[in-house]
């Protein structure tokens, strides 16, 4: 089975604390990378290639659902969209006489809707840097092509060295537990089977990898580790010859250090398969290099390398994941930058070190900066008289428990109720913008007018007429409840507006058109101090113009802003009557 999903009865990690591949090679890459990028969560640049590899496997996925035997070349591109079963198989004489062309042609469906998607998505992230269009989106589509050139390989394989026994059972109707995703739901002989030698058509059906569905929601597929503190997920899984095979899409050239990081990735999933497999271990393990048309074989571990692997990483689980750890414990300790070249080939290790193109240099002690970030305080801008206290971002309290009643409850199908609560006079909408965390709905299926509730990590804030609205987040709840409980304040009892100081690590820009038609810009910071991190947002118009001098490592005081959150994240936003001030730059330190 190429995914294992978690356990709901015994799972205690729970899905936002489990370690992945990626973070174990940043935190061989430094522990103190690590920290930036998990525990504090800064986004490094997103630069185009990051969506573009996204697209290209998106595309490939795509492809490889459909079937040369049912869909014809210049087919929509929603043709499996009510399932393979409502498709006819294709007569003889109107297969393709080429396969590698079919795909080519499938790629040309396929490939101007999700690269023109991934565009969209990149312009809209506040995080973005680069210019799409300094790269060749030919280069990108002609590496989905490269990748089926390569699946291909696998099929002409696959229907030269078949076995009777596994093409009569698919002749038959045998599925694997978690067959590769292909659009079919009914049961019974494959509608394109044949008789005697396997033909290609069939073998492209027998040697289909499974690889993620891209209909299938955002982490659906992983593979979990059994005691949850892990997980992961496959690019490819080949099965058929009776061997596993995993293989990995890089939709680069495969040079760099980055390619070191690619070997201990598959090695890992190779782990991984072996443990969800009862020690099973795959038979090859490949990163294919889609921008240079190079298959890279990568050695396959032993059972004993597996179990020092696995050991290794609960042991780093447990280390970074399962205990509160602090910038203490994540000391800056790079390790030396690994020389590769095109293909993934081994080369010379080059001189440079990895702080030199570290997106955190401003802010470690190993490049610029220090770890001596603010922690609260008090502010007094030149000028002005009054004396401001600053809170620590680990003392904001965005969230707040609420006992009240149900003034209105409007049911809508299929869709979250609108609410209105009322606690001594006082009214307040309550906005539920996440119907469901972990799999548990975040309200009362039959909430109704005079219940009382319990409106527990509640996000309060003002609408654009300055109503008060109560945001159920993932993290927040609705309950009914008979009384209140320790902790519960009263409707206008929370504190509306805050001071905070940090370190800046990077600006954000978000930009869009309302649906008034009218053009919008979102200007953010997101800050550091000594006990955590928050984005500061507010619209264009809002911001001095001294924001557009913000550089990482300044430090800035922002003034009278209220609070927002989703999740963990807190954000604060800039409001009328809030200040920013420059309390220090980091080029005068």
């Amino acid at each position: 089975m190429p995914v294992h999903s978690a356990d709901p009865l015994t799972d205690s990690v729970g899905p936002f604390n489990r370690l992945s591949a990626s973070q174990a090679n940043t935190w061989d890459d430094c522990p103190r990378l690590w920290w930036y990028q998990n525990k504090m969560r800064l986004k490094f640049p997103q630069t185009p290639p990051l969506f573009m590899g996204r697209a290209v496997e998106e595309c490939v996925c795509r492809v490889l659902m459909e079937s040369p035997g049912l869909v014809f070349s210049t087919a929509p591109t929603d043709v499996l969209s009510n399932g393979a079963d409502k498709l006819l198989p294709l007569f003889d004489d109107e297969l393709p006489s080429d396969f590698i062309s079919w795909c080519e042609s499938r790629v040309d469906a396929h490939w101007p809707a999700i690269r023109d998607e991934m565009h969209a998505a990149w312009s809209k992230d506040a995080r973005k840097a680069g210019n799409w269009h300094d790269y060749s989106m030919e280069a990108y589509r002609d590496m989905c092509v490269t990748a089926l050139r390569m699946h291909m390989g696998e099929v002409e394989e696959c229907m030269n060295t078949i076995s009777d026994q596994e093409l009569n059972d698919w002749r038959n109707g045998n599925r694997q537990e978690i067959p590769a995703p292909d659009g079919r739901e009914e049961t019974g002989p494959h509608p394109i089977a044949r008789k005697g030698d396997c033909h290609l058509v069939e073998a492209w059906e027998i040697a289909r990898p499974w690889f993620v569905d891209p209909n299938a929601p955002p982490f659906s597929l992983n593979v979990i580790h059994p005691e949850h503190w892990f997980q992961g997920e496959y690019d490819l899984v080949y099965r058929h010859g009776g061997k596993i095979r995993i293989m990995d899409l890089k939709a680069s050239r495969g040079g760099g250090d980055r390619s070191g990081n690619y070997v201990e990735q598959l090695r890992i999933y190779a782990m991984l398969w072996s443990i969800t497999h009862s020690g099973e271990i795959p038979d090859a393990l490949e990163v294919w290099y889609l921008g240079v048309n190079v298959r890279k074989s990568i050695e396959v571990p032993s059972a004993e390398e597996i179990t020092s692997m696995e050991n290794k990483l609960s042991d780093l689980w447990h280390e970074i994941k399962d205990s509160e750890i602090t910038v203490d414990d994540c000391p800056t300790i790079p390790r030396p930058l690994r020389g590769y070249s095109e293909g993934g080939v081994k080369v010379e290790d080059p001189e440079d070190i990895r702080c030199s193109t570290c997106d955190w240099a401003g802010l470690c002690p190993n490049g610029s900066g220090d770890d001596d970030l603010p922690e609260g305080g008090q502010h007094q801008p030149p000028g002005d008289i009054k004396v401001y206290d600053l809170t620590a971002f680990g003392d904001l309290k965005p969230r707040i428990n609420i006992f009240c009643e149900v003034f209105s409850a409007t049911k809508i199908p299929d869709k979250a109720p609108n609410l209105t609560i009322e606690q001594d006079g006082g009214f307040a909408f309550v906005r539920i913008v996440a119907e469901e965390s972990e799999g548990v709905l975040t309200y009362p299926e039959n909430v109704e007018k005079g219940d009382t509730v319990r409106l527990i990590g509640v996000v309060p804030s003002t609408n654009w007429k300055g109503e008060l609205q109560l945001k159920v987040d993932p993290h927040a709840r609705i309950e009914k409840a008979s009384e209140a409980e320790d902790g519960d304040i009263g409707l206008f009892d929370f504190q509306a507006r805050w001071n905070v100081a940090g370190r800046v690590a990077y600006t954000t820009y978000k930009s869009g058109v309302g649906k008034n038609g009218k053009p919008w810009t979102r200007k953010g910071i997101v800050l550091l101090d000594n006990s955590g991190r928050i984005a500061v947002e507010g619209w264009d118009n809002s911001w001095p113009s001294v924001f557009n001098t913000l550089k990482q490592g300044d430090e800035i005081a922002v003034l009278n802003v209220s609070l927002d959150a989703w999740a963990v994240d807190v954000k604060a936003n800039l409001e009328k009557g809030s200040t920013l001030h420059v309390l220090s730059r980091a080029d005068e330190n």
